[in-house]
């Protein structure tokens, strides 16, 4: 029942350029990092530290912090 919803609603809306209906209560934010870091922790303790840094062309590299 809700998959067939899912995709009655998303057929109504296939054109791009034409906005979604939102409520009027709507809010949201858009979030765009320059930089995320994750930590995976470990039983050994040699936890993973990552960092992704976003250049100026878009595109992501990944540099490693610990261990």
């Amino acid at each position: 029942m809700l998959d067939a919803e899912y995709q009655r609603i998303e057929a109504e809306h296939q054109d791009p350029a034409i906005p979604v209906p939102l409520p009027p209560h709507w809010g949201g934010y858009r979030v765009s990092p320059e930089r995320i870091e994750l930590w995976q922790g470990r039983a050994t303790r040699l936890h993973d530290r990552l960092s992704y840094r976003r250049g100026g062309d878009g595109r992501w590299s990944r540099e490693r912090l610990a261990p």
